[in-house]
């Protein structure tokens, strides 16, 4: 315990001096909304496979099957946007309720509608950790705030656990659906939802497209278990699956490995700068992404801080880096 509170009053000073430099102008004008990552707009539904539709516009991606044993969701919207979500849901389903609805993590930019969702009696499945996380009163140091326990009706119904071996298989219909944990990623609640008669897989903040990943290293998140996490996805998809990651266009299996890449090659310049004592500002400014910021760009800096700020948290600076 003593460790990881040194760690957590270090990198309290770290991050904060780094980022009140100019390297990182603006960054805590990103930290609120970084969760959803690319955030919010008009609510659409793009058709993906077979009753299989993909909304956008309401914080974090969301997925819609209509199949024919029943209505799942993945994910919930952001709470601003829960009821433009739950009107456009409603208007594409008439009076069938949804049946199923997962938690691809805890964030809120995910999880936003669960409350009415559950109060009309969907299953809300997650990871064991996401529930823990929605139920308790937790301070997120990056951030800089402070989350509330969420009501009763919003907190998933049904969990798993990461000793679970190997991948829990729901049937609905015509369609089989197999859900399981990637471990310290985004979050440390992380779960995939793979539609296999559809090869669509549903990746949450695992994978991100269009902006640099958000590590949330205060609820276990770090790039050591993204790179792992997209790695699973990478091995358990082919070239003709979807990617539909937590906000954002859905991918192709390319984009899993070309994510890989990046997070690799940041990991190691970021891991061999810390050992030689330099700072968030000093890794930002010594170009640690330069490459990659073309096609992730956005979110650059907070993902560097987060980087750094993850290494240190998981107590990972040493051989196994």
């Amino acid at each position: 315990m003593a460790a990881h509170e040194d760690r957590r009053g270090f990198l309290r000073l770290a991050l904060g001096t780094a980022c009140a430099s100019a390297a990182c102008t603006g960054l805590g004008g990103l930290t609120r909304s970084a969760f959803a990552q690319s955030g919010s707009g008009p609510i659409a539904a793009l058709a993906l496979r077979d009753g299989l539709t993909q909304i956008t516009g309401a914080g974090g991606n969301v997925l819609l099957l209509q199949g024919t044993g029943g209505t799942v969701l993945v994910d919930s919207g952001s709470p601003e946007n829960a009821a433009g979500l739950i009107g456009r849901v409603t208007a594409m389903l008439g009076d069938a309720p949804v049946d199923v609805l997962f938690n691809t993590h805890w964030h809120t930019a995910h999880t936003g509608a669960n409350e009415t969702f559950g109060r009309q009696g969907a299953k809300i499945v997650a990871h064991e950790n996401t529930r823990l996380w929605m139920s308790t009163e937790y301070y997120v140091d990056w951030q800089d705030r402070t989350y509330e326990p969420r009501p009763a009706a919003a907190l998933p119904t049904e969990t798993f656990f990461s000793s679970d071996p190997q991948p829990i298989a729901l049937d609905l219909g015509d369609e089989r659906i197999e859900y399981g944990h990637l471990r310290e990623a985004h979050t440390d609640g992380d779960i995939y939802v793979f539609f296999l008669k559809r090869n669509v897989i549903a990746t949450g903040g695992a994978v991100s497209a269009g902006a640099y990943p958000v590590l949330d290293y205060a609820t276990g998140g770090w790039i050591g278990g993204l790179m792992d996490a997209t790695q699973k996805l990478i091995d358990m998809s082919d070239s003709d699956t979807i990617i539909v990651p937590g906000a954002g266009p859905a991918q192709s299996r390319d984009h899993l490995e070309e994510q890989v890449e990046m997070i690799s090659t940041v990991r190691e310049r970021v891991a061999t700068l810390m050992r030689q004592g330099k700072s968030v500002e000093e890794m930002v400014a010594a170009g640690v992404t330069a490459e990659f910021d073309a096609a992730w760009g956005h979110n650059r800096d907070r993902f560097i801080a987060n980087v750094y700020g993850g290494l240190w948290w998981q107590g990972r600076l040493d051989g196994s880096l």
